[in-house]
């Protein structure tokens, strides 16, 4: 922009001031103050406006405005007594009167940019017309909330998935671009009922620092998790030393600091905010502002300081915007609950934040960035069906945001609902437009396994690999490598990415990371049948995140290790480690481990008989399942009371359960699920006398097994397919589907299934007069048992035991080369 006033051009971009014989020279700050007061104008401007707008940092006395205004003055031949362009107001200040005539630079050309991930997209449609809305709001700038979760998995992680055979390259990173970090504000009166201000300014100022693209702002969420990790004290400006720290863990080159002052009663309070911008290696103060007002104008006050920030750190405008277009929400209530409830976020309360979320979206309710936020508050405390509305919400109010903000938003919104390529190709946008970013591309490699296309996935770690230290080093790529191994199948891959990612972390200072790190490589570890190993990793990560107050993540790693203790025999461990997470979940309200915990904790009592107990916990399951509006976890919920319905006897509660159960697997099109669901159905319509139906059910889930590619549903199938024939008199077709379905047992490695399996096969050989068979398959069973702890199948193997000898003793012996005789059939 240019300013044209009488024979003069102010050239604000180049920094020059061009008069009718040349350039006039003038010193910086009388440069600035001449820039300052025509942005202004026609307002005046108090000395103090000037010393901070003009000088900053530098405290300078009142003489340095009359010195610098003489300056230009005399620059321009302007006569104070009569001036043509700054005139003196006694008593209040500075305004420039001179007419002024703007003068926009032409619009530049755009780079043509050569993308390598994804065709470039034709050219979106406009949009339609709509209401400008007052806020521009900071929240979603670099602070993906949903950050990090997919490292705190609860039960197991999943098993991998066919990757999709696609290929192509990610985008070369540009240049790197400056990278702040925004630490929070000082709070200098002192009150509680204050601090929330602290959160408001810090999003507004790290909106207004990135939006024009020119500065990578490091996340919220990062900087929350920097803050419980290094000793920081609350001054305004960090120490030097502690500065260091901040540069390693973040990876930054510059930090926000600052404080605020309000003073004053009733309607008469006054906001003071100071922002400072640090070189977060050598420690110098690189810019600063300060703004006073009104109480309830902290969006202005930040905006403008902000803005103010950026024309020294990146050369952007910093004209005086209208107030529409620096809102943050629609009133200051909003503002409050939402800043609040971010602050809660970041500390890992999601529970607190979701009621103030709810009261923002009421106060305010077309800001899309409360949406997003409640969407994630929402999903992290499992309550999928609110989270998903939250999230349409806010993608549908986005439209007139920044493009890279909406791309932000519509990833998030897509990932909550499931979309994954959907949420994989708003990343690579946001990708493309800022190639230096890594958050964007952990959630691009994220999204992009997720939606099983694992090459391209690769392809993105191997892009962020290439950026520039530090971002290149950040140990989240290694835990993204890990993800995408696990999706392989190659766990010996997993743990020597998790062990790279930990040792950078404990180089950052960065435990929570390692945390991370040890809670990943503990899932590998346990796969490549380092139980011992696994538990060290599983408690290394649940005692940090304690020591750190991540309760949530403590009870998921607690939870880890209990599974682990599970399947490798120690059920009384395990069961104590289960009994001590649950009461945690309950506390923080996270509704979804809860349930997971819940469910695995019925399976171990399930191993061991208490059939009581198990029905007691899947009907909590089932509670918090309904409540939250998981679907899916609704449907398993109830298959698995149906099946131990059955077991206790009560068939018709049974059928009814699972037949639930089916309709919503239907519904939600999950090939698993329906295959799951069908065979505990086909064991009720056996039980109510359908045999015709129950292996018409049989044949359907074993089918859809086949075609999935789940070996274990095919194992299932074909052992219930081999009880049916066995009741229809058919032993021969029933031992060849039980001979299949222990192969695919052994070969799985699942432990429980062999051992039932075993014992189904010796009754099978003890009813046909096989004795000898019959008692080495118990005995095979009995030590499996007895080395996995399950004192149920154990109870089986020893009576069959029982029952052999018994039998041998009414038979006697037999005569040398008899075979045993034969039952019927």
């Amino acid at each position: 922009m240019k300013y044209r006033f009488l024979e003069f051009v102010l050239d604000r971009e180049a920094g020059r001031l061009n008069g009718p014989d040349g350039e006039v020279r003038l010193r910086p700050q009388a440069f600035r103050m001449l820039e300052v007061l025509a942005e202004a104008a026609p307002r005046i401007l108090s000395q103090e406006e000037l010393l901070d707008r003009v000088w900053g940092v530098e405290h300078l006395s009142p003489a340095s405005v009359k010195q610098a205004v003489s300056e230009v003055r005399q620059a321009l031949g302007d006569d104070p007594a009569r001036p043509a362009v700054i005139e003196t107001v006694p008593r209040r200040g500075y305004r420039f009167i001179a007419p002024l005539a703007e003068e926009a630079p032409p619009a530049p050309v755009a780079p043509v940019i050569v993308a390598e991930l994804l065709p470039a997209p034709p050219p979106p449609a406009p949009p339609p017309p709509r209401r400008r809305r007052p806020w521009r709001l900071a929240a979603a700038v670099a602070a993906p909330l949903l950050a990090g979760l997919s490292l705190y998995g609860l039960i197991d992680r999943p098993e991998p998935a066919p990757a999709l055979l696609r290929t192509s390259l990610a985008p070369e990173a540009a240049s790197a671009r400056p990278s702040v970090a925004v630490l929070g504000f000082q709070n200098l009166s002192g009150n509680p009922e204050d601090d929330w201000i602290s959160a408001a300014l810090a999003e507004i100022v790290g909106f207004e620092l990135a939006v024009p693209g020119d500065l990578r702002v490091i996340p919220a969420d990062s900087v929350a998790r920097m803050r419980r990790e290094l000793p920081l004290a609350g001054a305004e400006r960090p120490a030097l030393a502690s500065l260091s720290g901040i540069a390693r863990n973040l990876g930054t080159d510059l930090v926000v600091t600052g404080s605020y002052l309000l003073t004053g009663a009733g309607g008469e309070e006054t906001l003071r905010v100071q922002v400072l911008t640090q070189d977060a290696r050598t420690g110098e103060t690189v810019a600063w502002a300060r703004q006073t007002g009104r109480a309830g104008a902290v969006i202005e006050l930040a905006t403008v300081a902000a803005r103010g920030l950026r024309t020294t750190l990146a050369g952007s405008s910093s004209g005086s915007p209208s107030p529409e277009a620096v809102a943050v929400a629609g009133s200051a209530g909003s503002l409050r609950l939402y800043a609040q409830a971010l602050d809660r976020l970041r500390v890992w309360d999601a529970s607190a934040a979701l009621p103030l979320l709810e009261q923002a979206a009421e106060v305010d309710p077309e800001n899309p960035f409360v949406y997003d936020a409640l969407a994630a508050a929402a999903a992290r405390l499992g309550f999928d069906a609110r989270a998903k509305e939250a999230a349409q919400q806010a993608l549908t109010l986005s439209d007139a945001l920044p493009r890279p903000i909406r791309l932000g938003m519509e990833g998030r919104s897509r990932e909550i609902r499931g979309e994954w390529e959907e949420a994989a190709k708003a990343y690579a946008a946001l990708w493309h437009l800022h190639p230096d970013d890594v958050e964007t591309g952990l959630r691009l490699a994220a999204a992009q396994r997720r939606a099983g296309q694992t090459a391209l996935a690769e392809a993105t770690v191997a892009a962020l690999r290439r950026l520039p230290p530090p971002s290149g080093d950040d140990p989240r790529i290694d835990l993204a490598e890990m993800d995408v191994a696990w999706q392989l199948g190659d766990f010996a891959r997993c743990r020597e990415v998790t062990t790279r990612a930990i040792d950078k972390a404990a180089g950052r200072g960065a435990t929570l990371l390692a945390a991370a790190g040890h809670f990943n490589r503990a899932w590998a570890l346990f796969r490549l049948g380092k139980a011992e190993l696994a538990l060290a990793d599983f408690h290394t990560a649940r005692d940090t995140y304690r020591k750190a107050g991540d309760r949530g993540a403590a009870a998921g790693a607690l939870v880890g290790a209990a599974t682990v203790l599970q399947e490798t025999g120690r059920p009384a461990e395990a069961r104590k480690a289960y009994e001590e997470a649950l009461p945690v979940l309950q506390e923080i309200g996270d509704r979804s481990r809860e349930a997971k915990a819940l469910n695995n904790l019925a399976a171990l009592l399930s191993e061991q008989g208490d059939y009581a107990g198990v029905i007691t916990l899947l009907e909590r399951s089932l509670a918090i399942k309904r409540e939250t509006g998981d679907l899916p976890g609704t449907a398993l919920a109830l298959a698995n009371l149906g099946n131990l319905l059955r077991v206790r006897g009560d068939v018709r509660g049974a059928h009814r359960r699972i037949e639930e159960a089916l309709s919503i697997q239907r519904k939600l099109g999950d090939s698993y699920g329906i295959a799951f669901c069908l065979r505990g159905l086909s064991r009720i319509l056996a039980k109510e006398g359908k045999p015709a139906e129950a292996r018409a059910a049989l044949e359907e889930a074993l089918a859809l097994s086949q075609k999935t590619g789940d070996a274990e549903g095919v194992a299932q199938a074909l052992l219930a397919l081999g009880g049916l024939a066995g009741e229809a008199g058919q032993p021969g077709r029933a031992r060849e589907h039980y001979l299949r379905a222990l192969a695919e047992f052994e070969r799985l490695g699942s432990t429980a299934d062999v051992i039932h399996t075993r014992i189904t096969l010796a009754e099978q050989d003890f009813e046909q007069g096989r004795l000898e068979a019959a008692r080495a398959g118990y005995e095979e069973a009995l030590a499996a048992a007895l080395k996995l702890g399950n004192g149920l199948y154990e109870e089986h193997a020893r009576k069959g035991l029982a029952q052999v000898d018994e039998k041998r003793k009414e038979r006697g012996p037999t005569l040398p080369g008899e075979s045993p005789a034969r039952g019927r059939g």
